[in-house]
């Protein structure tokens, strides 16, 4: 679930959006009860949707909800534009009122065009005495009828799952939680700011699997410190790497061939050390995901098996150990 200040951003979302369905225009050739069942059926759509999209967000990948976003806003978008097209082709006038009439003519309806070329809808509705099931198909009109009420409608809460859904993709650091420090830890450490630093060598493979681990430990409510992301502009970058260290309950490394090559993450490795000396902490946790040599600092410490023969899931072993306080 959001928590509480996240909320917010959805609850006004929903309301916007109850409002929005309450006061769209719709043609006057719809009688009080139509337009009635079609304001509550969007306006109900757009509130169970925000609802849901509340109490999910945290359950769900980020990329999922990002592709919802995009999804509910280009079907927004095309439902709003067949609303413009149903209000141009489905509304005719005769004597001074909105009449909805179909898209398709009947047999007898089409013979009679065919006779009376170049006559306009509200001509024909002339020509029958305001009738409009002699012309027009009556499934025809029916379809009509939903395009012009409550099917034209569906472009609110389709938008409202949008702007949801991308509230819902923000990365959880920008939430605001209750958090305790850990039991154990001393009374002279600062709180901490991160449950994790990622620590990884920028090539292609592990930065996509260092992205994977972000998404993987946010959408469980995890606050994780990345490079790319967490680094503060126009500020050297071991300064920011010392920072993140020293903000993070543990440190992840991201260990591959290329892992040992990088004097930034040995770097980090060193940073983490020195912490652990001065807090007695094991904060240093390998993530390995291929198998190579460890230096004695790395080897010595039992890691997460990441490869293809892992036994268990190590994603879910490694938020129980992000999870856990840290023992002093």
């Amino acid at each position: 679930m959001f928590p509480s200040r996240d909320v917010w951003p959805v609850l006004l979302v929903a309301i916007a959006g109850i409002l929005l369905v309450l006061f769209w225009p719709l043609t006057s050739a719809l009688s009080s009860s139509e337009i009635v069942r079609a304001r509550l059926t969007c306006g109900l759509l757009t509130l169970v949707t925000c609802t849901a999209i509340t109490l999910l967000a945290r359950s769900a990948p980020r990329a999922i909800w990002i592709g919802s976003a995009i999804a509910a806003g280009l079907g927004a978008i095309a439902v709003l534009l067949a609303l413009f097209d149903a209000n141009a082709h489905c509304v005719a006038e005769f004597e001074g009122r909105s009449v909805i009439i179909g898209r398709e003519f009947t047999p007898e309806g089409a013979a009679y065009v065919a006779k009376n070329p170049g006559q306009t809808a509200s001509d024909l509705l002339l020509d029958t005495g305001g009738r409009v099931e002699p012309l027009w198909k009556s499934e025809s009109i029916e379809s009509c009828r939903a395009w012009v009420g409550w099917g034209g409608l569906l472009n609110v809460p389709l938008f409202a799952i949008c702007v949801s859904s991308l509230f819902a993709a923000r990365p959880a650091r920008f939430t605001v939680r209750a958090v305790s420090a850990p039991a154990a830890a001393s009374s002279s450490s600062p709180a901490p700011v991160y449950d994790a630093f990622i620590s990884y060598r920028h090539n292609p493979a592990d930065m996509a699997r260092a992205q994977e681990l972000v998404s993987a430990l946010e959408s469980r409510g995890l606050r994780i410190a990345i490079d790319f992301r967490d680094f503060r502009e126009n500020e050297h970058v071991v300064t920011e790497m010392e920072r993140c260290v020293e903000q993070s309950r543990f440190v992840l490394c991201v260990v591959s061939q290329h892992y040992l090559t990088s004097g930034f993450t040995s770097e980090e490795a060193i940073m983490t050390k020195t912490r652990d000396l001065i807090d007695r902490q094991r904060r240093i946790v390998p993530l390995i995901f291929e198998r190579v040599d460890l230096p004695m600092s790395l080897a010595a410490l039992v890691g997460i098996d990441f490869t293809e023969s892992a036994s268990v899931d190590p994603v879910e072993k490694l938020v129980e150990l992000l999870r856990r306080p840290v023992a002093v």
